[in-house]
């Protein structure tokens, strides 16, 4: 499910004196099956680009087309979009909010109408996909979870709806950096699993270089980059002025680079290609020794 959008504006508080452009003429596609990471500084634009996504808010001008429908059109059912594109907010585990953790996941399918058996079909494949045993789980109530298992029970309710895109906002947010890992390679396994579209909103350079496929980057509510993230943290000085920041396997990488040794920095983009160029440079130091 392609993701077009096009001259994409929107303006808060139009005509008032508080009046602000979040987000101005914004033009990018993201293909089927893609995972698209989306960063910038705070106030960027960055969450209130992905409310047009899913038809959350309407652009003041411009629009949104997924899959050749107009998300943002008059006579769209929003309903019908919001089927086929899930929405991951910060802190999803707020939202729980049944008696267990089945009726919680189950809850989405439940008010598309789907028999019993296909509730329990759903409940029990978005479970799985996230990482969580049905005859552990299904039956516990939702707060007696860890905070990382609350989150997964949470992004399980919204795989539960089958969504062709998937969409998360800072996922990550606030977990620990053991739970943080297992969420991004959930999200990693339900796109290889399912094949659907992920965009990713983070403010962690590492992940995005681990994970995403091609990298938006916003600046007071402009693109100013699209690429791979080989092309875009190839810039470091530009992500400074921009007030971001390299991933911290590339930013050590290009040091080293900088005092000579035969490392390239363009290609160390994660902790897994900074231990392979070192182990690399350690072997070829040791043979020429």
């Amino acid at each position: 499910m392609s993701i077009i959008v096009s001259h994409l504006t929107h303006i808060y508080n139009k005509g008032l004196a508080y009046e602000t452009t979040a987000v101005h003429d914004l033009n990018f596609e993201i293909e089927q099956g893609a995972f698209t990471a989306i960063v910038g500084h705070t106030g960027s634009g960055k969450s209130t680009l992905v409310q047009h996504l899913n038809g959350l808010i309407k652009p003041t001008s411009g629009s949104v087309t997924v899959n050749g429908v107009d998300v943002s059109g008059k006579n769209t059912s929003v309903l019908a979009v919001r089927k086929k594109i899930g929405m991951v907010f910060q802190y999803p585990e707020y939202q729980l909010f049944e008696e267990t953790v089945y009726r919680d996941v189950a809850f989405g399918p439940h008010n598309l109408e789907l028999s019993e058996t296909e509730i329990d079909e759903r409940v029990r494949e978005a479970l799985a996909l996230v990482g969580l045993d049905f005859d552990e789980f299904a039956q516990r109530s939702p707060f007696e979870l860890s905070g990382g298992q609350k989150r997964r029970a949470a992004i399980a309710g919204v795989l539960a709806m089958r969504p062709e895109v998937l969409i998360l906002d800072e996922p990550t947010a606030g977990l620990d950096p053991c739970a943080r890992d297992d969420v991004l390679r959930l999200v990693s396994n339900v796109r290889t699993e399912t094949g659907c579209t992920i965009v990713l909103v983070s403010h962690n350079m590492e992940d995005v270089a681990q994970y995403a496929d091609q990298i938006l980057v916003l600046n007071h509510g402009e693109a100013v980059r699209m690429g791979t993230p080989r092309e875009v943290f190839a810039d470091g000085a530009f992500l400074t002025e921009i007030g971001l920041a390299l991933p911290p396997a590339r930013a050590f990488a290009g040091r080293l680079e900088a005092r000579g040794l035969p490392i390239s920095a363009e290609d160390v983009l994660t902790r897994d290609t900074l231990v392979s160029a070192l182990a690399f440079l350690l072997r070829e130091t040791g043979e020429r020794s």
